[in-house]
């Protein structure tokens, strides 16, 4: 996301709480405000749509600490970390939780820092604002996201709210009412102040470029690309969530897929029986091409031409005579088994079809040429030869004068 809603609250939930919209895009403010307590922060509810959200809590609530570990980090020690540093925090260890930053190995000694909350109190103010429609992504004490200084003798600070936030090197936050100040620098024995807004402070170095003064929402907002670190682990580890589209038509879109599905699949039913059919009718029209004209090669995509070039062959003169005459024939010839015709010609002068043809024996000859006169067919019967186990003749087939 490009842009973000930066949260800023205070110890207790009646005190202010500071707001704003900052564009990474373009590093600038969009919005900015003030709320007089966790009651009004519906506010902000329809502010975080499409915005990141990053809760910052006071850095009085939460501690840094970098602890020596006995080893490397790992999933055991992370077991342990609780009882490792329990006499190095003043409460108790059964009321705080400890979030997990970066280890280090430093002078062949295994460091780690942690930072450490009131897990009730945290608890709370999550709740509090997830009962607002607010659902941060990332929640960081404020000091943290000050510019990280050059060294340890060297602190960024900014006011807020009239207390002053420390930043320090290498894993040190503070927020120090006025009256601390001096006692704060002179303990944490620091030489330079990189300050952020405006200040008097007397003992130490003060750094400061007039560009980089602005609201503190807005240094810290420049800084969140740059921090790593999340309270949010453990119980606190935000859930994965799809898209807002997704969440929204997910029902609908399940519905379409199962609605395609099943067109799809009533339509590839319904093609197949058309395929199915298509395929009947090719062998229906290929077999009586067969019988129209016995011992050809049937290619079906180009049938249309074949029987217009049989068409042509008979001279087109008499065309309607010779399909009178094919009419006729055709039928007698499906109706006797034993009698094949290998070859045909039609005389258009005589109006007479010559075929040449296989029986089975001299009967089917007989057989074919009676039931060809039956039907008002002149038929003239040629020589019959005996080949093997058929009889080979000529019939000469014309309608009666």
């Amino acid at each position: 996301m490009t842009e973000a809603l930066i949260i800023r609250v205070n110890g207790s939930q009646s005190a202010a709480i500071n707001w704003l919209i900052w564009s990474q895009a373009e590093h600038e403010i969009i919005a900015s405000g003030t709320l007089d307590g966790a009651d009004e922060l519906d506010a902000l509810t329809d502010k975080a749509q499409g915005r990141e959200c990053v809760l910052l809590l006071p850095a009085s609530q939460a501690q840094l600490k970098r602890v020596t570990l006995p080893s490397k980090w790992g999933a055991k020690l992370q077991q342990a970390l609780p009882f490792i540093i329990e006499d190095e925090i003043a409460s108790d260890i059964d009321d705080v939780f400890i979030a997990v930053g970066q280890a280090h190995n430093i002078d062949d000694k295994h460091q780690l820092d942690v930072a450490i909350v009131d897990e009730q109190w945290m608890t709370q103010w999550l709740e509090c604002l997830t009962s607002h429609g607010l659902a941060p992504s990332k929640v960081l004490p404020d000091a943290m996201l000050l510019p990280l200084p050059e060294d340890e003798h060297h602190v960024s600070a900014i006011e807020l709210d009239g207390k002053w936030l420390f930043r320090g090197m290498p894993w040190h936050i503070a927020q120090v009412e006025r009256p601390w100040l001096e006692m704060y620098l002179h303990a944490q024995k620091v030489e330079t102040v990189r300050h952020y807004s405006p200040c008097d402070f007397t003992g130490v170095n003060l750094e400061s470029n007039p560009d980089d003064v602005d609201l503190p929402l807005a240094i810290f907002a420049r800084q969140l690309p740059h921090c790593t670190f999340n309270l949010l682990q453990g119980q606190y580890k935000v859930k994965k969530q799809g898209s807002p589209f997704w969440r929204t038509w997910r029902a609908p879109l399940i519905a379409a897929s199962v609605a395609l599905v099943l067109s799809l699949g009533f339509k590839a039913t319904a093609l197949y029986q058309i395929n199915q059919q298509l395929i009947q009718s090719e062998a229906d029209i290929t077999a009586q091409y067969l019988s129209a004209f016995p011992g050809s090669k049937v290619r079906f995509h180009l049938i249309r031409n074949q029987i217009r070039n049989k068409l042509a062959a008979v001279d087109g003169e008499s065309e309607s005579d010779f399909l009178a005459l094919m009419e006729s024939v055709v039928p007698v010839f499906s109706s006797v088994k034993a009698f094949h015709p290998e070859s045909l010609r039609y005389d258009a002068k005589r109006q007479e079809l010559r075929f040449r043809a296989v029986g089975k024996d001299f009967q089917s000859f007989n057989q074919v040429k009676t039931e060809l006169e039956k039907r008002g067919l002149t038929v003239e019967q040629g020589g019959l030869n005996n080949e093997g186990d058929t009889v080979v003749g000529e019939l000469k087939v014309r309608v009666q004068a």
